[in-house]
């Protein structure tokens, strides 16, 4: 449109002339089509990308337009923006819960018009977790051997590659959450758990952050523990269906029950299976039997000897000398080597607390070779090594009496010898570190010369403060000469040490290897301050016989190549004496 004034200013009277022209159009709306998403489509993201294609007939005229095109989610507007020509339009929404969502977009023109487009919409779900049920730990069916159970299930989810997401994972016992693990990508969820006596269902239960997945469960695992002791004849194997007089008590000395059995199962369930327990048994025709079990997981036999076997009665005294093992907090655990599944293994056959008066009683079967361990209540064993029953008799057990070597430079100490004053004679080796650095102790006894020929070894790990091993020997293994040979790893450092093992034990004096040192060399120092100078060379020969003496005693660590040069230089001062020299 155009407009010109003409002005003249004509006497008292100005005219003014209005000449004008324009160009009149009709406004046309602007239109939304082709939207995507729509139709109820599903996406797999909180973040889908929406988008339309906007058109406007004045975007192709001279004077042109410009659209603002608004968006509008779930009646809410979301975003704004402006275009001046044709084409599509997209918006990456944000936020959005799984579920179905509606969307729009209201388009304005700079003339004035307005449209709204239709409604469409989507739904936002996500991918559900998924339960590898393959990779369940413990897997159906399973019987347990410890009381500490690691449950765990592999669990992947789709969602982790797309928007991220982070999964719950319920660990379900008997209908009941034990226990759960968060996962934010694909791996495995674990959980422990302390598994009661007698069988138990567990499966897991997975949820994501976007409310997916309760549904998610894995398919349901039967696990059981052990919760019966099986009663057996220690020579035959065969299982004890006589009625048996059953009492037993937790090592806390609480009753748990007394009853009796005739199918030769002992009934645990209700008993925490990780505990420790003390069984009673009488059976006629067997020997009356108490037997300590560290727990159910660790031996789930009780063995009883036949009144009718061979047997000898044995008393075993303790004699601590560590203040560590108190005759009311220690149990004597007697093993002896059992066919289990076709190999030899170790069992325990009877044991107890040594009580009060220090002594446990018991009837062993004759000649056989069993094997004595003791535990106190803080969990510190020793192993005393073998015995063999030949005969009645009363047996102290020393804990501590051993005179020690220390290889220069170690704080380990170590001795190992062959004592020839008991019957039958047998081989003693002890360890022990009082700082308690070792973690480690493998140790092997072989013959001179022949090292196939092992009287035994033994591997030892954990915080080792000390180690005792008393093995019996026949006539002909008496007469063998023997190596010791053990590595200790000690601070992460391991160090070896092989040594003949010698015929004569040190005197057993329970008295720190320092002190007894120090005390040997004060000693040579005084016997050598009670001599005057006109019978230095005669103290001289005294000191060395007193040397000799407390070397082979093991109680001053003099190496014997000095002593035999001392020696050698004394009896040369005393001869020169003699004959009236110097």
């Amino acid at each position: 449109m155009r407009v010109r004034v003409d002005f003249q200013q004509n006497g008292s009277n100005p005219v003014a002339e209005v000449d004008r022209d324009f160009v009149r159009f009709q406004n046309q709306q602007p239109t939304a089509s082709g939207p995507s998403l729509s139709g109820g489509s599903t996406t797999r993201t909180s973040q889908p990308n929406l988008s339309v294609t906007v058109d406007d007939p004045e975007f192709a005229s001279a004077q042109g337009d410009d659209v603002t095109v608004e968006w509008i989610i779930d009646g809410s507007t979301v975003h704004e923006q402006q275009i001046s020509s044709a084409g599509v339009v997209s918006y990456n929404a944000s936020g959005l819960t799984d579920g179905s969502h509606s969307w729009s977009v209201e388009l304005n023109d700079s003339y004035g018009a307005t449209s709204t487009s239709s409604t469409w919409s989507f739904t936002v779900d996500h991918y559900e977790p998924v339960v590898n049920n393959s990779t369940l730990t413990p897997a159906d069916q399973t019987n347990l051997t410890t009381q500490s159970v690691n449950l765990s299930a592999e669990v992947s989810d789709r969602d982790f590659a797309i928007d991220g997401d982070s999964l719950t994972v319920e660990f379900i016992v008997d209908g009941s959450v034990v226990g759960q693990d968060t996962l934010s990508s694909n791996g495995t969820a674990k959980t422990e758990y302390e598994a009661t006596s007698g069988s138990f269902n567990w499966s897991v239960q997975v949820t994501d952050q976007y409310g997916s997945g309760v549904d998610t469960v894995s398919t349901s695992q039967l696990v059981t523990s052990p919760s019966t002791v099986t009663i057996r004849n220690v020579s035959s194997g065969a299982v004890i269906t006589d009625t048996a007089d059953v009492e037993a008590r937790l090592f806390s000395g609480e009753m748990i029950f007394t009853k009796n059995v005739t199918n030769g199962q002992i009934d645990l369930t209700g008993i925490p299976p990780g505990e420790g327990y003390i069984l009673q048994l009488r059976v006629d025709g067997y020997v009356l039997r108490t037997v300590a079990l560290r727990s159910v997981y660790d031996q789930s036999t009780a063995y009883l000897l036949p009144e009718n076997a061979s047997s000898v009665y044995n008393e075993f005294q303790l004699n601590d000398n560590t203040n560590e093992f108190g005759t009311s907090e220690t149990i004597l655990y007697i093993e002896r080597p059992i066919e289990d599944n076709g190999s030899l293994e170790w069992r325990t056959v009877t044991g107890d607390y040594f009580g009060s008066d220090g002594v446990f009683k018991t009837t062993l079967e004759r000649d056989q070779r069993y094997r004595l361990i003791i535990e106190n209540t803080d969990g510190d064993r020793r192993e005393l090594g073998s015995y063999i029953a030949s005969t009645d008799t009363s047996a102290t057990l020393s804990v501590g009496e051993i005179v020690w070597r220390s290889p220069e430079g170690e704080t380990f100490q170590w001795d190992a010898y062959i004592d020839g004053e008991s019957d039958p004679n047998v081989l003693k080796f002890a360890y022990s570190d009082p700082e308690s650095q070792t973690a480690s102790l493998n140790l092997t006894v072989f013959e001179r010369g022949n090292r196939s020929n092992v009287l035994f070894e033994t591997n030892q790990a954990g915080s080792i403060t000390s180690f005792q091993r008393t093995e019996p020997l026949s006539q002909n293994e008496s007469e063998t000469q023997w190596v010791v040979n053990f590595t200790v790893t000690r601070n992460e450092a391991d160090t070896t040490v092989q040594k003949p093992i010698s015929g004569v034990a040190g005197v057993s004096l329970p008295v720190d290897q320092r002190w007894l040192t120090l005390g040997g060399y004060l000693l040579l120092i005084g016997i050598g301050a009670l001599f005057p100078s006109t019978m230095a060379r005669t103290g001289a020969a005294i000191s060395v016989a007193v040397a000799t003496g407390l070397t082979w005693l093991g109680i001053v660590p003099i190496p014997i190549e000095v002593i035999g040069l001392a020696g050698a230089i004394a009896l040369l001062g005393v001869v020169a004496e003699f004959n009236g020299g110097y």
